[in-house]
């Protein structure tokens, strides 16, 4: 075998079925070689021993708020893809919310033009829906590597109207007919406004009272409906950051009578209940909300159930002094935290505790993600001739994370104080080491822009 470019060994390789002691190996990007520990391998022009941790298949994030182009006082791409390379992610998927939001062929030439060459891990780009574009959504989808087509069904940011039950319906159907997919923040637009409106007549506006615009019904209600929605056009779709147990069940259901559906959740809804609210407010609001321990609970059950098909991280920065508006009035601080060095860790966490194990977790952060958004094979698995892209984690290293270890042009984070064990610690792109030890090693604009396989 001709000499490789990277050999990792002394390596517990998880895949999704299976975890075993070897080593591997790249050249030109590519795997090429996976053998036993021990084994006689090829000669590498570079060999790193990573001394017994896990090696995953490279995470991906399918979701994530770069605010680039438009807002990038709050982050923009070369730090957010920095952040995701030290999160151990190596490809992003990058939801439509900038400035101008992607619902057309323009804006979204404007949005590849800002992300080329500053990435730092390989990226993909979503598309969105209005009711002002539904005529244009199977050539946004056939004419572009787009990984998905995004709406929401309650009012997020004014640049991006969401759809009322007809335009729902007719976004569907376009996106089905050319056999597309549809991703979906679920929340009744009407049940939270009247929810908030109840709230304000009491005059409170602490973290605690935000929460109660946004109760479980708004989610179940809107989840019940978009199921209904996707059922009677045929259309796949992705429920996006599911914060309910009831939630959960609803979407498995669906699934197992046959609707084309899978059900996404967050890092932040296993980590954080409602009470955080109390101490951490503007810094801990995002939508949907955090619920009760018990909730939580069963969430994490249900994940180890597979019933969660895949994790995306939400990763929305705000600057500091924007969420600083809301200490004192919780309403006039803007919804979004950043997520994505931290993400992993939250769920590396989780199987340090037993609640899931890695293999689930692989499959989670990579294989289904790889499959549901048209990436695979080349990303979510490791195999020879696919993409050499690997998470190496420290399973014993335990830390709380601090703004100076902050790749994120955001340097503050709901998780500073909140020690976790389990952390990725290498992230490896095609071969090449972007990220190792607390430190970016790759360059900027070494990151692909990938397109969904058409």
């Amino acid at each position: 075998m001709k000499e490789l470019d990277l050999l990792i060994k002394n390596a517990k390789i998880v895949t999704a079925d299976t975890t075993f002691s070897g080593q591997i190996g790249s050249r030109d990007g590519k795997i090429v070689y996976i053998g036993a520990a021990g084994e006689e391998a090829p000669a590498a022009a570079k060999t790193v021993d990573i001394s017994g941790k896990y090696l995953l298949p490279g995470a991906i994030d399918p979701h994530c708020h770069f605010q680039d182009p438009g807002f990038t006082q709050r982050e923009d791409f070369e730090h957010g893809t920095m952040a995701a390379a030290a999160g151990g992610m190596t490809t992003v998927l990058s939801h439509p919310l900038d400035n101008p939001p992607q619902t057309t062929f323009e804006n979204l030439r404007v949005k590849e033009e800002a992300y080329e060459g500053n990435a730092y891990v390989d990226y993909g780009i979503h598309v969105g829906a209005t009711a002002d574009n539904l005529d244009l959504i199977p050539r946004l989808w056939k004419e572009t590597g787009a990984t998905a087509v995004k709406m929401f069904m309650c009012f997020s940011v004014k640049e991006f109207p969401f759809v009322d039950d007809l335009a729902m319906i007719t976004a569907l159907k376009q996106i089905a007919s050319v056999d597309g997919l549809a991703i979906i923040h679920a929340e009744s637009d009407g049940i939270l406004k009247e929810a908030e409106a109840q709230v304000k007549k009491t005059g409170k506006c602490d973290g605690m009272a935000y929460n109660r615009t946004h109760p479980k019904e708004a989610e179940i209600e809107a989840i019940t409906r978009a199921l209904y929605f996707l059922e009677i056009t045929s259309c796949s779709g992705v429920i996006l950051h599911v914060s309910t147990a009831e939630g959960l069940r609803l979407i498995r259901a669906a699934k197992e009578r046959g609707v084309k559906v899978y059900a996404e959740s967050a890092p932040h809804l296993f980590q954080f209940v409602d009470e955080d609210m109390k101490e951490k407010g503007p810094f801990l609001k995002f939508s949907p909300v955090m619920h009760d321990r018990e909730n939580q609970k069963e969430m994490w059950d249900l994940i180890g159930k597979g019933y969660v098909d895949y994790i995306g991280s939400d990763h929305s920065p705000y600057t500091y002094e924007e969420k600083m508006k809301g200490i004192d009035d919780i309403f006039l601080a803007p919804n979004g935290i950043p997520g994505i060095e931290t993400s992993l860790a939250v769920f590396l966490n989780g199987v340090n505790e037993g609640r899931l194990t890695l293999n689930q977790l692989v499959r989670m952060t990579s294989l289904n993600t790889a499959s549901i958004y048209g990436l695979a094979p080349e990303k979510g698995s490791l195999a020879l001739g696919t993409d050499a892209d690997y998470t190496i984690v420290d399973m014993e290293l335990k830390k709380a994370i601090s703004a100076d270890q902050l790749k994120s042009k955001c340097k503050w984070s709901p998780y500073f104080g909140v020690e976790l064990k389990g952390w990725p610690v290498m992230t490896v792109v095609r071969g090449n080491i972007v990220y190792q030890d607390g430190e970016i090693t790759g360059q900027k604009g070494y990151g692909k822009y990938i397109k969904r396989k058409k």
